[in-house]
């Protein structure tokens, strides 16, 4: 499994076969974010940087940021409580994200500081909102795939 380097990128929910996209690229404190059918636009793409912080690991925790104001990215996702079923918003405060890789390179994203058997998912195949679920093993609308669009620019 090829684990995301620094870079911006696509993230594809494997079993909606949405992409994740922050809507209407509003990039106001609060904004859903939403699975929807890929268009090529900005409010798709995410700026990916590894982290580590005091109990993380390195090889799995990383920080996911709107790619709207370029490389350096302007906001974050982040679920407001540890709840299931919480939606997944647009914020300004970064949030770690666990990602937990799969044999066929897709990822489970869990947030560091919260409950680890809550993952991002997109539950509903009638709904395209983004949120927090009870992992469930071998669930394809848990599965993320990174597809990279582009290094990031020093």
């Amino acid at each position: 499994m090829s684990f995301p380097t620094n870079g911006v990128y696509m993230i594809k929910n494997i079993g909606r076969g949405l992409m994740l996209d922050l809507k209407d690229n509003n990039t106001a404190e609060g904004t859903p974010i939403q699975g929807s059918a890929r268009n090529g636009t900005v409010a798709q793409q995410w700026v990916i940087k590894r982290q580590k912080h005091p109990g993380s690991s390195p090889s799995k925790s990383v920080t996911i940021q709107s790619h709207n104001k370029g490389f350096n990215g302007n906001g974050y996702f982040t679920a407001v409580s540890d709840d299931s079923d919480e939606p997944i918003v647009y914020t300004k405060h970064a949030s770690m994200i666990d990602l937990v890789g799969h044999v066929d390179d897709t990822f489970t994203m869990s947030f560091t500081l919260g409950n680890k058997n809550l993952v991002l998912s997109i539950p509903s195949g009638r709904y395209n909102e983004v949120k927090l679920e009870n992992f469930v093993q071998g669930s394809a609308r848990q599965q993320w795939k990174f597809i990279r669009i582009s290094d990031l620019k020093k």
